[in-house]
């Protein structure tokens, strides 16, 4: 089933529902539940869009036994999510995190970490209205075991996945999802502006910004022994050198303006939803880490200082945001 049936969760619910797979979309949302309810789930995708009549519950409505969950929601909602889900996962039941962040110490903390399957995931959506979302298409996905083993229900949650996409099974997934933290970090920062993503990229002097986020967390990963690895234009390999890093962020300008979704969640959560971000859920485990490796984090720490301010109306969007990061980046404005 899953649980949290927006943006992602609903492309997911959609795709499977129409290759024949009976899968339970559960979401808080009233209005967005009706929707999916009376005229089932619209996916604008740059293939062509479709209309499929799913399964759409309240999450009160949610019945024991659950064999497998994918758990949708935001990252802030994890807990509780997992706390409502707990009594109703069968004994051999799994919940599997298509999640931003790092949510699977937090899910095995509750559940088990048995019952906990890793997932990193890079697709974009965005619930344009209740009912309604746009999917901009397949990208890259992973899913693996906490302890890096390769088990027979990987394969059986690879294969429920293909109609959807390709899913890569990999003994690595903690270095996927901190891959995904640094890249992620950039796009946290684009987003304390109105600019398109690419153009933030692009920006020659504010790409050396977004890119000393990803650097701090691209070390911190480093310093924890984790392999990290590249997807969809974004390698992590190539952020210390100047010239490497040059080219890697003109590609990746390059897939993010071939991309129907030119601006972040994070964005659409500051500038249209008038809501808190994920920052906090995002970054809080990163900072732990960070300090039980007493390893500093000036500019990421900057980033979410900015977002707080932009979430409680003290701040603006804008490139001035990103001068912030510059001058905390390089104080002597020397340059990367």
């Amino acid at each position: 089933m899953i649980y949290g049936a927006g943006a992602i969760g609903g492309t997911i619910g959609a795709h499977l529902t129409r290759a024949g797979t009976k899968v339970w979309l559960a979401d808080r949302d009233v209005a967005h539940t009706v929707a999916m309810r009376t005229r089932g789930l619209h996916i604008q995708a740059p293939d062509g869009e479709f209309t499929q009549r799913v399964q759409a519950i309240l999450p009160q409505e949610l019945t024991a036994p659950l064999d497998g969950v994918f758990l949708c929601t935001k990252q802030q909602d994890t807990e509780e999510a997992v706390e409502d889900l707990a009594p109703l996962l069968a004994p051999d039941g799994w919940i599997m995190s298509v999640q931003n962040g790092l949510q699977e110490p937090l899910i095995a903390e509750i559940v088990g970490p048995r019952r906990t399957v890793g997932c990193f995931v890079n697709f974009s959506a965005d619930v344009l209205e209740p009912g309604v979302i746009r999917y901009a298409g397949p990208s890259a996905m992973a899913i693996g075991e906490l302890d890096g083993t390769i088990t027979p229900r990987l394969t059986e949650i690879r294969d429920l996945l293909s109609p959807l996409q390709p899913v890569e099974i990999t003994e690595h997934i903690q270095g996927y999802l901190w891959s995904k933290i640094a890249y992620g970090g950039m796009l946290f920062a684009a987003a304390t502006t109105d600019a398109p993503m690419a153009e933030c990229v692009e920006h020659p002097r504010y790409r050396w910004a977004l890119l000393s986020v990803a650097r701090e967390l691209v070390d911190l990963a480093a310093r924890q022994g984790l392999p990290l690895f590249p997807f969809d234009g974004w390698d992590p390999g190539a952020v210390h050198d100047r010239a490497t890093a040059a080219e890697m962020l003109d590609g990746l300008a390059q897939v993010m303006r071939r991309s129907v979704k030119v601006r972040t969640g994070v964005w659409r959560d500051l500038a249209t939803r008038r809501r808190k971000t994920e920052a906090d859920a995002e970054f809080l485990p990163v900072f732990k880490e960070a300090e039980r490796l007493s390893v500093e984090l000036p500019v990421t720490r900057k980033l979410v200082e900015i977002i707080h301010s932009l979430e409680d109306g003290s701040g603006q969007r804008g490139w001035h945001n990103l001068e912030t990061l510059y001058r905390t980046a390089f104080p002597e404005e020397a340059g990367i």
